[in-house]
């Protein structure tokens, strides 16, 4: 299931929130800005969140923004740290 993601500075002004989240978890604070970033999955049956430091070793998670929903991207959590496409 698609799941939302929150994160510092969403909301700005910025064309593509893809990028900034893209740079907020493969940067030099990655590390840190991971507990900042909040991933929600909507689920009837399950519903849960969570942070994307809290994800394990080889999880990955479709994420959207909401409520436009005007990008989608994968963020895998690697040995080295995240991965996002």
């Amino acid at each position: 299931m698609t799941c939302i993601v929150t994160f510092p500075g969403q909301g700005l002004p910025r064309k593509d929130s893809k990028k900034q989240l893209r740079e907020l978890l493969t940067g030099r604070d990655a590390e840190r800005m991971a507990y900042r970033v909040i991933i929600t999955d909507p689920s009837i049956f399950k519903p849960r969140d969570f942070l994307a430091s809290d994800m394990t070793i080889g999880q990955k998670e479709v994420v959207t923004n909401h409520p436009k929903r005007s990008w989608f991207a994968q963020i895998e959590r690697t040995a080295t740290g995240w991965k996002v496409t």
